[in-house]
């Protein structure tokens, strides 16, 4: 499990040709950084912190997210974030493919 968090981590950044800015907290990098919820009951109860990280955790257990020293999310909200202006743009671009590409759009449909 340590294995896969280096390689989603470290060989991630090394394979974005990334490596010489992020990808470990290192003088001089951004201090990308993430941290999770281990007390969430999707984790419970925690026997190994690599393993929850691998094959039990998933978005909702991302507390906060800190981008090149800013903060992004705090305490699980997302700040600097216009939510209702993101969900009409994302609505919009869905409205616009679904026409473009001759498509009825039925949100209560099966499948």
């Amino acid at each position: 499990m340590r294995d896969v968090l280096r390689f989603a981590i470290v060989n991630g950044a090394k394979h974005l040709r990334l490596d010489g800015k992020t990808g470990s907290l290192t003088p001089g990098k951004e201090a990308d950084i993430i941290i999770l919820d281990a007390t969430a009951l999707n984790v419970a109860p925690l026997n190994k912190v690599p393993g929850a990280v691998v094959s039990l955790m998933d978005r909702t257990n991302v507390e906060t997210v800190i981008v090149a020293g800013k903060i992004r999310k705090w305490k699980g909200r997302l700040l600097d974030v216009d939510l209702r202006h993101l969900r009409r743009q994302l609505e919009a671009s869905r409205d616009y493919i679904f026409s473009a590409a001759g498509v009825p759009q039925d949100l209560f449909a099966n499948g």
